[in-house]
């Protein structure tokens, strides 16, 4: 039987699909002097043309697609060797799950929304990775790989290499499934063999075409990022540049099981030293890592300083390819500059160099709208840890400028709740709340999950001292929270609040803690992934609060009806192993 190859043609104009059975029907006929390819594929006396330009040698773009047997082998090929005007790509066509499954707001991706285990049977039947992307309606950082990333030509062709399965977080046992894999926060994007082996983690902070990049180069090799630093560490410099890429473009801050406890930063230190002769952008990266680790172990207790890591710093500064490859790091963790091992002069020396050269390469066409606001937070930050005075009269005028032109960019509803979020945190990292409240009250009638932006406005008056708008605000977000992990996340931070601003109420504390739990479909829920942490946190300040007050009856419920509840977990279960250390940090307290 012939096997039926579906051609995607996409450029400036419509999109058109047709059929042709088997990869001989498609024709590509040459003019060497333009290298134009008419494609035409045919099914029914029906025909569809087009016409692509690609600066690359036909007679081998005629070899791939006339004479391969292996039609993916051929299309990775093709995606790594050539850059098209207009792209013509041809895939095995997977009724599985491609018929019938809505996709996420605005995608033209095949999702698939079943059960894990069943995208599992799909991905080995058909020999093909899963790509797990984790979500939620309401995070911005979801919305912005969604309408970026998800958006892109080359992602939803390379979508037809892999089973993309979407794992919304609200969905019944989405948090235990997140938990076998490992999963912290939204967005997680994994690739895995069909075996369940993870291969990588694609942070979700890098430009498209890089993003693209990096999953073709996982795609192609399907090493494990484990297995690729295993090697580095027994065997320096044996690694290749696609791999050290692999490992500069891995999501480490959610990581979950290639690094151990208790790792010394040094490892990203000794990584881009071996990366640097193959691939700089990569060793840079790796680089800033070494930075944001070691910051991240820094403390007044442990207070860590690196000796000469300010020369590697200022030759990344210095050079735009680099800041822009970069970017992530150097925008969003400005604390970097603490674990450096310098005098006061050559500081602020780095300092003027850091936020400047950010300042200038804000706008590069190849950074998102938040990344080009994002450029913001450095300057921000030494200014303000320097002086208590408000930035200059100029400064202000410019950011006003850059956050009003931002805001009239983008209309999509999905895309804004990214771009409200970053603009909110950059007029608070000016000390400019009251510009932060107008943009999150004027954003409420118009986002599809009105209830983050009332935890903004909730925390921004917070942190103004006004306790009972705060708290308003805080409810008014629960009650407007849907689905069931979002409810309980935001129904665990209005008892939060409760706590800090107004702990006299202790039946509204503990009658609101108690429905969270009632409102949860499983207790397997309740103990699993990004829900157990949300009520762990709950759980210790419910505990101090209790000590703080004294020993309270009604406290003593809520506690003891989480043990009752990991009681009927089942022996064995990492369920049970989560809920076990909860019950014991509430016998500790009693």
């Amino acid at each position: 039987m012939d096997s039926w190859y579906q051609v995607k043609l996409y450029g400036s104009g419509p999109r058109y699909r047709s059929w042709a059975p088997g990869i001989s029907k498609v024709r590509i006929h040459v003019r060497r002097s333009r290298f134009d390819f008419p494609i035409t594929a045919d099914r029914n006396s029906k025909t569809v043309r087009s016409v692509y330009r690609i600066e690359h040698p036909s007679t081998f773009i005629f070899g791939i697609l006339v004479s391969q047997m292996n039609i993916r082998s051929a299309i990775c090929s093709l995606l790594v060797s050539v850059t098209v005007t207009l792209s013509a790509l041809v895939f095995p066509v997977t009724d599985t799950y491609a018929a019938g499954d809505t996709s996420v707001e605005g995608d033209t991706i095949s999702w698939y929304r079943g059960d894990v285990e069943q995208a599992f049977e799909i991905a080995k039947k058909e020999n093909k990775p899963l790509f797990l992307y984790w979500g939620a309606v309401w995070c911005p950082y979801c919305s912005r790989i969604k309408s970026s990333v998800f958006q892109s030509r080359e992602f939803i062709a390379l979508s037809e290499l892999f089973v993309p399965f979407y794992l919304d977080g609200d969905t019944e046992q989405a948090q235990t499934v997140g938990e076998r894999f490992g999963v912290k926060g939204y967005p997680t994007m994994i690739v895995l063999n069909p075996a369940g082996e993870e291969i990588t983690r694609i942070p979700g902070g890098i430009d498209i075409d890089r993003y693209n990049s990096v999953l073709r180069n996982s795609l192609n090799s399907m090493q494990p990022t484990s297995a690729l630093l295993a090697r580095a560490t027994s065997e320096p410099g044996a690694l290749g540049a696609t791999e050290y890429t692999q490992l500069a473009y891995y999501s480490w801050g959610q990581d979950s099981s290639v690094l151990e406890e208790d790792y010394d930063p040094v490892l990203f230190k000794n990584l881009s030293e071996q990366a640097r002769s193959v691939d700089e952008i990569a060793s840079a990266r790796l680089f800033m890592q070494y930075l944001e680790a070691s910051s991240e172990q820094n403390s007044e207790e442990n207070p860590v300083k690196l000796t000469g890591a300010d020369a590697r710093l200022e030759e990344i500064l210095n050079t735009d390819q680099l800041v822009l490859a970069c970017w992530g790091s150097l925008a969003y963790s400005p604390e970097i500059m603490d674990v450096l091992a310098v005098d006061e002069n050559r500081s602020r020396q780095l300092k003027k160099l850091y936020q400047d050269r950010l300042m200038a390469l804000r706008h590069s066409p190849g950074l998102t709208v938040e990344e080009q606001l994002g450029g913001w937070r450095p300057l921000l930050v030494f200014h303000f840890e320097e002086s208590e005075e408000p930035i200059s009269q100029e400064l202000s005028s410019q950011l006003d400028a850059d956050i009003a032109k931002a805001n009239q960019s983008v209309s999509d509803v999905y895309a804004r709740q990214g771009l409200v979020h970053q603009m909110k945190w950059t007029y608070q990292y000016a000390n400019m709340d009251d510009k932060a409240r107008e943009l999150l009250l004027a954003e409420l009638e118009r986002t599809p999950s009105p209830y983050y932006s009332m935890s903004g406005l909730g925390s921004l008056a917070e942190d103004q001292g006004n306790n009972q708008e705060a708290l308003d605000w805080y409810r008014k977000a629960y009650e407007a929270s849907k689905g069931t992990a979002t409810r309980l996340q935001w129904g665990a931070s209005y008892v939060r609040a409760l706590i800090r601003l107004s702990p006299e109420q202790g039946e509204l504390i503990v009658s609101t803690a108690d429905s969270l739990i009632d409102e949860l479909p499983s207790t397997d829920d309740l103990f699993s992934g990004r829900n157990f942490r949300v009520i762990k946190r709950l759980n210790d300040q419910m505990i101090a609060w209790q000590e703080e007050k004294g020993s309270q009856a009604s406290t003593r419920v809520y506690l003891a009806r989480i043990e009752s509840l990991c009681k009927a977990e089942s022996e064995g279960s990492i369920q049970k192993q989560n809920c076990v250390s909860l019950v014991a940090e509430d016998e500790t307290a009693g």
